[in-house]
């Protein structure tokens, strides 16, 4: 009888004392949960934003300027973007999305030389995914809006 009592004095005086940074700890796992989630969807909204860019922007042009690729599975996905507005210009965007990062390589040049960054997908306060840049964020369509400007430029 009095195992059970120390067993129940124990494990309230282990919960009281562990209680707030449990819930801390579970917070925080959702949150990375909804993180993985959304930065997925982000990934595939941005990926079919590309594909979509790629015949309309090519039909209004008038050829083939921009052609886009996208490869992997659904945690593990990758696009390249090749723009070429004049024979003699060819620059490629390479964006890789890992789900366990929750981040987006970026890779772009033209040739030998190639910048790579980092691209970080955070959750704003209104519960939405955008993509970190320095100081200023992207929804999926403002960042291939921004790759495929560079690309051009």
């Amino acid at each position: 009888m009095g195992g059970t009592n120390w067993i129940d004095d124990a494990v309230q005086r282990t919960k009281e004392k562990y209680q707030v940074q449990r819930a801390l700890e579970d917070k925080l796992i959702q949150e990375e949960g909804l993180k993985a989630k959304l930065g997925s969807r982000y990934c595939r909204e941005l990926f079919a934003w590309f594909e979509s860019v790629e015949v309309s922007f090519n039909s209004k042009f008038g050829s083939q300027v921009l052609a886009v690729s996208v490869v992997g599975t659904e945690g593990s996905r990758s696009v390249q973007v090749l723009a070429r507005p004049i024979r003699a210009q060819e620059r490629i965007a390479d964006l890789n999305y890992q789900e366990n990062t929750r981040c987006i390589g970026l890779s772009m040049g033209s040739g030998a030389t190639s910048e790579t960054q980092l691209i970080k997908l955070v959750l704003s306060a209104d519960g939405v995914i955008l993509a970190e840049i320095g100081a200023k964020y992207y929804t999926p369509e403002q960042l291939g809006q921004k790759i495929i400007d560079d690309l051009l430029a």
